[in-house]
C-alpha cells in the first residue's frame, strides 16, 4: 500500500463530516410552530402556550429591542401537585413573517416555588434591519415541575412511582431546513 492510500474508514468519516457540515448550513431556527404575535412598540400583549402564559411589552430601545412582562404557568395544564420549577428557561424569539427566527434571548432562573407574581421576563433581542413583512415575537420555555413535598396519594403525571413527582414542560424553537 502507498502512502498517499487513505484507509475506507478515514474516507466513509471524512465525506459523513462533509455531509453533516453541508447539511448543518441549511438548517435555521424557526418559531412558526409556536404562535406568534406581531411586534408593537410599547403595545401590551398576552400569548398562551400549552403550560405557560406571558403578558409582556415589545418595546424599542437605544440598546435595540426589548420584551419585558412575566411568565406564570398555566396551572390546569400542570398536575396539581406541581408547586416548584427547576431547570427553568425562557427564550423570547424575534421572527419574520414566516416564523424564522432573527434574534433569540434566554433567561434561566433557580430553582424555586412557583412565585404567585409570576416569573418576570426582560430580554433584548438585537437584530438590524427590517424584515420585509415586519418583526413578529413568541416565546419559548423549557422546565421541570416538580412537588416540594410528594402528595400522600398518586396523582395525575405521578406515573404511580412514589417520590418521583417530575412533569417536564418544553416548547421551544426548532431546526428546519
Amino acid at each position: 500500500m502507498s502512502r498517499t492510500a487513505v484507509s475506507p474508514i478515514v474516507r466513509l468519516t471524512l465525506l459523513a463530516t462533509l455531509v453533516l457540515l453541508g447539511l448543518t448550513g441549511c438548517a435555521k431556527l424557526s418559531a412558526s410552530h409556536l404562535q406568534l404575535k406581531p411586534w408593537q412598540d410599547g403595545g401590551s400583549q398576552k400569548l398562551y402556550a400549552k403550560f405557560m402564559h406571558f403578558e409582556f411589552q415589545t418595546l424599542a430601545s437605544d440598546k435595540g429591542l426589548e420584551v419585558k412582562g412575566t411568565a406564570w404557568p398555566i396551572k390546569e395544564n400542570i398536575p396539581l401537585w406541581a408547586d416548584t420549577v427547576e431547570n427553568l428557561s425562557i427564550s423570547a424569539y424575534l421572527c419574520d413573517e414566516h416564523g424564522n427566527v432573527l434574534a433569540t434571548s434566554t433567561k434561566k432562573y433557580p430553582t424555586q416555588k412557583i412565585p404567585a407574581a409570576g416569573f418576570p421576563v426582560d430580554l433584548p433581542l438585537k437584530h438590524g434591519g427590517q424584515p420585509s413583512g415586519g418583526y413578529f415575537v413568541t416565546f419559548g420555555y423549557s422546565t421541570m415541575f416538580t412537588a416540594a413535598k410528594p402528595p400522600t396519594a398518586g396523582g395525575q403525571g405521578s406515573g404511580g412511582i412514589a417520590g418521583n413527582y417530575v412533569f417536564f414542560a418544553n416548547e421551544q424553537a426548532a431546526l428546519t431546513r
